[in-house]
């Protein structure tokens, strides 16, 4: 599996702060979730439908809290590099 596509590393995102967290996020996000199930592409799905999925993936893993939070802020990462990059593509086509 693919990891990069499934799961984008942070050097990737631009991000320059808060890596370690990331960093953190990122691998419990590989290596912890598809423990369960499949770590799927996080852009499958929205900001919206991860709010409802986290809490409770969160309370299946048993991630302590600083794992969670470190979860949650690379999935939220990924996303507003996602919503960033097809936002600075709409507008470049824009005439």
């Amino acid at each position: 599996m693919d990891f990069a596509k499934v799961a984008p590393p942070i050097h990737d995102l631009g991000v320059v702060q808060n890596v370690e967290m990331l960093e953190l996020g990122r691998d419990l996000y590989v290596h912890g979730c598809s423990k369960c199930h499949n770590a799927l592409r996080i852009t499958r799905y929205s900001k919206k439908k991860w709010s409802r999925i986290l809490p409770s993936m969160v309370k299946e893993s048993a991630f302590n809290a600083v794992e969670s939070e470190a979860v949650a802020a690379y999935i939220n990462a990924v996303l507003h590099f996602e919503e960033s990059t097809i936002t600075s593509a709409v507008v470049a086509e824009s005439p």
